[in-house]
């Protein structure tokens, strides 16, 4: 593998490669030049800067952008009990990369006034019947052709709930979303079959008590079907924001990816149909949320129109935690496919653009560029300066993600995208990864007792989003803890004795109680292998 200085060695070897052969590469491309302007054949090349062009979007059916609320970090997995996890504030305007989240998350108000998505209606019902009959959201008034691609199984169950992780339901035919009683009645074409409901979460945790409940009605011949008073042509999602948002492992894991599985297949032509609505995180996610639908966002809680869809689906698709099965999706949707999927959300460039130390060859002083998260309260870095001075000697040039800058989360997406790696110990702040380019390194930084799931967290993820992931365990000397306990207390010389008393023990010593002196002598190999992925 090689020293610390055999790998600065070499790195120094190609900048001056770089730099020898710059000249020449100048004067070839000169004669190239004077020949195609002698011959009259020159063109005007593309706008390089068109590839960086964020999304437009029509301000009139989606929610204007504005500052994100923050990059949080609760987390991972399910929090010992509501009241950690519920605390009903609104989140800073700041773009915090990577909060600290160690005691709760707050669980969000549901906004008012001019911070309402679309799809509210004042007391009369005036504003959504008048949206509606403009055609907006897929009206039938719009003259577009009936909805077709929608057939029913004979042999499936309207709802399903036999996964772990989430509960759906699929209604193909006539479906009606009645959103003062957070009801989805389904109308079957034949009458004579008894009358069945569901009540599900329509989230990819359903087992999060405080996310409310949609019912789903089969009506039959005896019940009265409720009075349709706007006809879409277009399919309809149902699905739930609140549970564990507000943190940006949550936001992807339990939202983004699940919303991308389950509603990507209609290529934007999809109403979504929100409960438990965050506006926060609509105006947080715009970009996203524009790229999947082409439609007016409906806030199903303050909705009082009876919507009549030819297919809905209520509740999202969830594989594991961040993460798709290729197998498990009837596209056969990959992480990569997500990852370069936001990137096209955001504007970024194309998937065979490779990492910026590779891409931009006409630099011969380029260094390897490396994000350094810095968590602000829990599982910091001790010797933040000491870390960025070494990461300076190993030869990269280091951007820090300061978790308090107030940023616009476009323009920070830009800044990840411009790196090659993104480093950090274990937390939320890690998700930004899916902002990085093919072939980028995440350099994950495992505090004590946590070893076990790193790897599903994190590495995993990394590894399907085509990433390259360098994982490095710290030592008990690396860690505070053991200044706190000493080598006799179990929490240091026996940690499968706490991770046996549950995710709450977990949380308490080694996620929140715990940061970390990196030894950037023994962190050294590691970071080698980060240097030999870029190079």
């Amino acid at each position: 593998m090689g020293s610390p200085k055999t790998a600065k060695g070499a790195m120094k070897q190609g900048i001056w490669r770089r730099r020898i052969s710059a000249p020449f590469a100048a004067v070839l491309v000169a004669a190239v030049l004077a020949v195609v302007v002698f011959s009259g054949q020159f063109a005007k090349g593309p706008n390089a800067s068109s590839q960086f062009s964020p999304v437009q979007v029509d301000n009139t059916l989606r929610p204007a952008r504005d500052k994100p609320f923050g990059f949080g970090d609760a987390e991972n997995g399910q929090f010992p009990n509501k009241e950690a996890a519920i605390e009903e504030q609104k989140p800073s305007k700041a773009a915090a990369i990577d909060q600290d989240d160690n005691s709760s998350i707050p669980e969000l108000k549901q906004a008012s006034g001019d911070e309402s998505i679309a799809g509210g209606s004042d007391s009369s019902g005036k504003e959504s019947r008048s949206q509606s009959q403009k055609g907006d959201g897929g009206t039938e008034e719009s003259g577009a052709a009936p909805y077709t691609k929608c057939i029913a199984p004979s042999d499936r169950k309207i709802c399903d709930l036999s996964n772990p992780r989430f509960d759906i339901c699929e209604l193909c035919g006539d479906a009606r979303t009645v959103g003062q009683s957070s009801t989805v009645v389904y109308v079957p074409q034949s009458r004579t079959s008894n009358s069945e409901e569901w009540s599900i979460r329509a989230q990819s945790r359903k087992h999060l008590p405080w996310i409310k409940k949609v019912t789903i009605k089969s009506v039959n011949s005896t019940e009265p079907e409720p009075r349709c008073t706007s006809k879409h042509h277009i399919p309809a999602i149902v699905f739930a924001l609140g549970g564990l948002t507000a943190n940006v492992w949550h936001d992807f894991s339990d939202v983004l990816v699940p919303l991308f599985l389950t509603a990507r297949q209609f290529n934007g032509d999809v109403q979504l149909i929100i409960t438990n609505n965050q506006p926060w995180f609509i105006k947080k996610y715009s970009a996203i949320f524009s790229r999947l639908t082409q439609h007016e966002i409906i806030d199903f809680d303050a909705d009082d129109q009876v919507r009549c869809y030819p297919h809905v689906i209520v509740g999202l698709k969830s594989h594991r935690d961040l993460g798709i099965n290729p197998n498990s999706s009837s596209q056969n949707y990959t992480m990569v496919d997500f990852r370069l999927f936001v990137r096209e959300a955001y504007g970024l460039p194309a998937a065979q653009v490779d990492i910026p130390y590779k891409a931009d060859k006409d630099d011969p002083d380029k260094k390897p560029r490396i994000m350094l998260i810095d968590r602000g309260k829990t599982r910091r870095f001790i010797n933040a300066a000491h870390v960025a001075q070494g990461l300076d000697w190993f030869g990269f040039e280091v951007v820090k993600a300061d978790p308090k800058i107030d940023s616009n989360l476009d323009e920070f997406v830009r800044l990840v995208d411009s790196c090659d790696a993104i480093m950090g110990v274990h937390g939320a702040g890690l998700t930004n990864m899916v902002f990085l380019r093919s072939g980028g390194v995440v350099v994950h930084i495992v505090p004590y007792g946590i070893e076990f799931m790193a790897d599903g967290f994190y590495g995993a993820p990394a590894r399907d989003m085509g990433l390259r992931h360098v994982q490095y365990s710290i030592s008990p000397e690396e860690s505070t803890l053991l200044e706190k306990y000493g080598w006799n207390h179990t929490v240091i010389n026996d940690p499968e004795t706490i991770r046996k008393g549950g995710w709450e023990k977990i949380a308490e010593f080694y996620m929140s109680k715990q940061d970390i002196v990196l030894n950037m002598t023994r962190f050294g190999p590691s970071l080698l292998n980060a240097i030999e992925f870029i190079m």
